[in-house]
């Protein structure tokens, strides 16, 4: 797995080395937020992890970032607080909704909030880079 992470970058001609973004992950599962840490540093960027959704909305409102990657939790979906406030904050910031299995209702509930993606958790790394790097050029294009 470390392997297709630190070549993934490569793969998928990252076009945005210039700029360090500044990332927060959001997500209570420790070994969930070091797999995303892991593939958003690969790609340059500098990240935080916030491992309650308590702390990720402290964050938002003391930091700025580029780009949010919040877990779903279950099924009533623990992170549309920060997904909600990251977007409140700031409607272009790329906010990415990673569930643990897709649900029909999160999705669209994510979506209709102004989620750039929802993305099941266990996706491909290359999926997840390749949305990120998606989401960061359309920003950085705005």
């Amino acid at each position: 797995m470390a392997s297709i992470i630190k070549a993934a970058p490569a793969r998928i001609n990252v076009a945005y080395h210039e700029h360090r973004f500044r990332t927060l992950v959001v997500d209570e599962d420790p070994s969930d937020a070091r797999y995303y840490y892991g593939m958003l540093r690969a790609l340059g960027h500098e990240v935080v992890v916030s491992e309650s959704y308590q702390e990720a909305l402290v964050r938002l409102a003391g930091e700025n970032f580029d780009m949010i990657v919040v877990a779903q939790g279950t099924s009533a979906f623990e992170g549309r607080q920060v997904a909600a406030r990251a977007l409140e904050i700031d409607p272009k910031r790329p906010v990415i909704v990673v569930a643990g299995a897709l649900e029909n209702d999160c999705y669209m509930e994510a979506m209709e909030m102004g989620a750039a993606d929802y993305l099941e958790r266990c996706a491909a790394p290359r999926d997840f880079m390749l949305s990120v790097d998606v989401h960061l050029r359309t920003k950085a294009a705005a």
